[in-house]
């Protein structure tokens, strides 16, 4: 089964098209880039990467190198010795402007050429040779694996380079640099001829949204503190003269390379890139910015989207074999369900539902291709309107393999736009009533389909459990009662009024929450029973039963209980022992399920 994401992905890819713009000529090697090559990658932050194009095509990493010196540079120097040379302004100037600070002589930004020459020069090192060295592992740490140097970009770049020698040259006079500028001209063009593939920079962009840590290694790269001033000159300055449009526009901090690269990040979420050598007259891949911008708007990715975010919104997830239904099963229908209930499986979802949480509910419910899933919303708060469009790209997928997903969302979060429709999903106030279905479903597709009702109330054990003589006794003991929909059954507080099994329709069990509003606990169908756990309180009835439909009832009312005990004690015998077995069988349902939901 494929990933909606994955689908959606590569639609976008195929509707931003687009061939505006013009390859980089002036480094000669660049100029012979292939300028329809693309590849797009996301990175979550548990380290999942999907792709679309030829992710794995290498070409140099040119000024996408810049953020990661710069963080190496705080790193090895400190906050304020960087910043003494280095300012966080945006300079409103093209990448290779040759501009500094009229007071002071610093670069306005590590983003520009003039600040990434000067953060080159910062990384600590015994020579030229040892500097390059801890940058190149210092990028592949980010990457996840070991990079190395594209040889014939930096030979292309390094003779071609006159701007950025008079940057460097300018930036010695100025005592920015204190070596000799040419070795920090070296060091900077040949960290830009590193040569990285669209993956590595995904993953890149993620160790950064993962707050420093390598989302495949697990290993801290770069502390948070680092990140946050890291990903604020990006944000600020790392799209160069289109900064502003892009802040406003994405909302991702970003950056890009005149390869034909970007990077944006999404802190806490996913690290995104693109690779499409067609530039924009500001120097930035022409279809990448499109991309970015259809993805923000589609995706909620825009860091002033106000909402809250978790590594998972998936709580717990567990087969339907560990919870099951208060609807007794006869056991030829018991044997279906335990042979094929581990097929199935209870996804519990909380928190809010941006583009990062649901991502991972997709790719749960992807990799365990269930038969049947289960998707509880009960402790979702809120919804993007991303997560919606993504979870119904999901039933499709699922009902394209031939499975279906049941929602428990009795606040209606998801607001199904398919409700009223054959095309809906089925849809529920509680888990047992989803757990319900879904057994009844699994009946129908391995069994000879659900038991009539008829059956079920035989097969309660107060009344299958008795010998013909005990229960011919009952038979004439209980009573036939019912209620229309909504009206109250057991009032919470009242005594101990009997038990009652229900023949036909349903009722539910609700307490009243701490605001005074109904808080619905479970609902009950035919062949289960209620009231009787009121004998374990002091018969007091702890919960309010309502009739949610019209309701038919057998019921063995308190005063017949008391008759049987003092008149037929051998019947009484019997019968206690089936409430007995029952109830031991509810405690053991209800520790099961509690120990699956914590």
């Amino acid at each position: 089964m494929r990933s909606p994401v994955q689908e959606y992905l590569e639609s976008i890819v195929e509707q931003c098209g687009g061939t505006d713009g013009e390859v980089a000529s002036y480094i000669p090697e660049l100029a012979d880039a292939d300028p329809d090559g693309f590849a797009l990658a996301l990175a979550t932050i548990d380290g999942h990467v999907y792709t679309v194009g030829d992710a794995d095509l290498r070409y140099s990493i040119q000024s996408i190198s810049k953020p990661f010196t710069y963080a190496l540079a705080l790193a090895d120097q400190g906050f304020e010795a960087v910043d003494a040379k280095i300012d966080v302004e945006p300079s409103g100037d093209a990448f290779n402007e040759i501009s500094l600070a009229s007071d002071s002589g610093r670069p306005r930004n590590p983003m520009i050429n003039a600040g990434a020459i000067t953060a080159a020069s910062l990384v600590a090192g015994d020579d030229g040779q040892h500097r390059f060295q801890r940058v190149l592992e210092w990028y592949g740490a980010f990457a996840g694996r070991e990079l190395d140097v594209d040889d014939a970009i930096y030979d292309s770049e390094i003779t071609t380079t006159h701007r950025n020698r008079a940057i460097a040259h300018m930036l010695r006079e100025f005592e920015v640099l204190q070596g000799h500028p040419e070795d920090a001209l070296a060091q900077y063009v040949r960290q830009c001829a590193i040569s990285v593939d669209t993956r590595d920079l995904a993953l890149m962009a993620a160790t950064l949204a993962n707050g420093g840590v390598q989302p495949v290694t697990g290993a801290r790269v770069l502390e948070t503190t680092s990140v946050e001033r890291v990903l604020s000159v990006m944000a600020t300055c790392g799209m160069y003269d289109s900064a502003g449009d892009w802040i406003s526009a994405v909302g991702m901090p970003a950056k890009s390379g005149v390869s034909g690269g970007i990077i944006a990040v999404l802190p806490g979420q996913v690290g995104l890139a693109v690779y499409s050598p067609r530039l924009d007259k500001h120097g930035n891949s022409a279809r990448g910015v499109q991309l970015c911008e259809r993805m923000s708007r589609d995706m909620e990715m825009h860091l002033m989207h106000v909402g809250r975010s978790s590594n998972t919104a998936v709580r717990n997830r567990f087969p339907l074999s560990q919870v099951a239904s208060r609807r007794r099963r006869p056991e030829a229908d018991q044997a279906v369900l335990d042979e094929h209930a581990d097929h199935s499986t209870v996804y519990e979802l909380h928190g809010d539902l941006l583009f990062a949480g649901v991502e991972h509910v997709v790719r749960a419910v992807v990799d365990d291709s269930p038969e049947l899933a289960i998707v509880d919303v009960r402790r979702v708060d809120d919804v993007a309107d991303v997560a919606r469009v993504t979870l119904r790209g999901l039933r499709a997928m699922l009902r394209e393999a031939g499975s279906e997903a049941a929602i428990v969302d009795p606040e209606g979060v998801l607001r199904d736009p398919d409700a009223g429709s054959d095309q809906a999903s089925p849809m529920f106030d509680d888990l047992d009533s989803a757990v319900r279905w879904c057994e009844d479903e699994l009946l129908r597709r391995h069994g000879d389909g659900p038991t009539d009702e008829q059956t079920l109330v035989d097969d309660h054990p107060l009344l299958r459990d008795l010998s013909p003589e005990a229960r011919s006794v009952l038979d004439a003991e209980m009573e036939q009662v019912t209620f229309t929909a909504d009206e109250v059954v057991l009032d919470k507080g009242c005594d101990f009024a009997g038990v009652h099994v229900i023949v036909s329709g349903s009722a539910a069990a609700t307490v009243e929450g701490p605001d005074g509003t109904r808080v619905h606990l479970v609902t009950m169908h035919p062949g289960t029973s209620f009231g009787e756990l009121a004998l374990g309180t002091e018969g007091i009835q702890e919960t309010c039963i309502r009739a949610v439909t019209d309701l038919t009832l057998l019921r063995l009312s308190a005063e017949s209980i008391e008759r049987i005990t003092d008149e037929q004690p051998r019947v009484a015998l019997e019968m206690w022992r089936a409430m007995a077995r029952d109830g031991y069988r509810e405690a053991d349902r209800t520790l099961r399920s509690g120990i699956v939901s914590t």
